[in-house]
């Protein structure tokens, strides 16, 4: 039997981590000289593989040097159904649906199949998340903290589609609850239920208790859909109120 070629067995490799998710799009890869040095492989080997990736559209090389994850793998997914959703009334919740059906799942595989790293990794982001949480940085970098979060755990279920199919639901999401999101972070009660029901799921998952973790995955999500609800209504009510204030501030 001929043996592999090294570079194609590299390649392989670096195209499972991009599978499942432990390569996220738009990373970039170590210098070509360490990354060879740090798996002990000559660099041309290493570039080899690196462009057989290339040529199939996962890897790019960016102006001023360095080799990143596509960050169109996650876009060309998703990007016509944000330009079909931008406008639609309600869309968010549609979207907060499927998601909480979806973290449910995850939440309950992660607690079956989380190895240790896996549940190092979220604990990490949980504990970082908690704190950016209660700090006054912007609602938008709260958003990113709070996805990491979930990521960790989507990536913890080690099911390689429910890891694209949860990535391009955030994405649709991320994109149409921005009206929201300064309310969403505002209230300090608020947002101390938010780290509460998130630390339910994360001991369920650390129990290795997978009915409760997804029960909790999905009951926090369900949260946020009645939320956003309460604060697309208050918002309807201001704006109805301005316009009318608008209308009759002569007489």
């Amino acid at each position: 039997m001929q043996k592999r070629k090294l570079s194609d067995q590299i390649a392989e490799q670096l195209e499972g981590m991009i599978a499942d998710g432990t390569l996220q799009p738009g990373e970039r890869l170590p210098a070509e000289r360490q990354f060879a040095e740090r798996l002990q492989i000559s660099r041309p080997s290493l570039r080899e593989a690196i462009q057989k990736l290339a040529s199939k559209g996962l890897l790019s090389t960016r102006q001023g040097g360095g080799t990143y994850v596509n960050d169109r793998l996650s876009g060309n997914f998703s990007d016509p159904l944000l330009a079909l959703l931008k406008n639609q009334p309600n869309a968010e919740f549609d979207t907060l649906e499927v998601r909480k059906e979806l973290e449910g799942v995850a939440a309950f595989n992660a607690a079956a199949r989380a190895t240790e790293t896996d549940r190092a990794r979220i604990w990490r982001r949980f504990n970082t998340m908690a704190e950016v949480q209660r700090s006054p940085v912007s609602s938008t970098d709260k958003l990113k903290i709070d996805a990491a979060f979930h990521r960790s755990i989507v990536e913890s279920a080690h099911n390689i589609v429910l890891v694209h199919f949860v990535r391009a639901v955030h994405d649709v999401l991320e994109n149409t609850i921005n009206a929201y999101l300064d309310q969403f972070y505002a209230e300090a009660s608020f947002v101390k239920k938010l780290c509460q029901q998130h630390e339910a799921i994360v001991t369920a998952i650390m129990d290795r208790d997978s009915q409760a973790a997804r029960d909790k995955a999905r009951f926090h999500l369900d949260f946020a859909y009645q939320s956003f609800r309460e604060f697309q209504t208050q918002a309807q009510l201001s704006r109805n109120s301005q316009f009318y204030s608008a209308m009759f501030q002569d007489q």
